[in-house]
């Protein structure tokens, strides 16, 4: 769906976080609450600060958070991390085979610098189907694989 669309439908978001929530209950009782609502909004927090500067979608961070309130907090935090590790990988294999690394470093690095030097940001990210814009839902998707797998855990 992000693929195609650019988004994530909200009533799958929805969908995920009543089952996480009931999940929860269900495995660990009433504790299970507190687990469901750490996991859930530790990407929240983490995330916002990326969002803000429009680097990740809100509905990469929904996703996220729909895993973190089924894993928890502990759990939800390194899948966070290697979700970022593999989309570090894909993106660096993606812009090699583009042949655009040194265009997009040289972007990287003069949006920093301009919004360093105004005091005012610009969205990173360009809209629409821009080949340098990397759907994180694709990461996200390996990274919870390889966690759920036992590959990490």
């Amino acid at each position: 769906m992000d693929l195609l669309q650019e988004k994530v439908d909200n009533r799958l978001i929805c969908l995920g976080i009543g089952c996480g929530f009931f999940l929860n209950i269900f495995h660990s009782g009433a504790a299970g609450i507190l687990q469901f609502f750490s996991g859930a909004f530790f990407p929240l927090l983490f995330l916002l600060p990326l969002f803000y500067f429009r680097m990740i979608g809100g509905g990469d961070i929904k996703l996220l958070s729909v895993l973190g309130g089924i894993l928890g907090c502990p759990e939800v935090f390194s899948l966070l991390l290697f979700t970022f590790l593999t989309g570090a990988i894909l993106s660096l294999a993606f812009l090699i085979s583009c042949g655009n690394l040194k265009e997009r470093i040289s972007y990287f690095i003069s949006y920093f610098y301009s919004c360093r030097g105004k005091g005012s940001w610009k969205p990173y990210r360009r809209k629409g189907l821009e080949p340098e814009n990397f759907h994180f839902t694709v990461p996200i998707f390996i990274g919870s694989i390889l966690f759920t797998g036992g590959i990490w855990y």
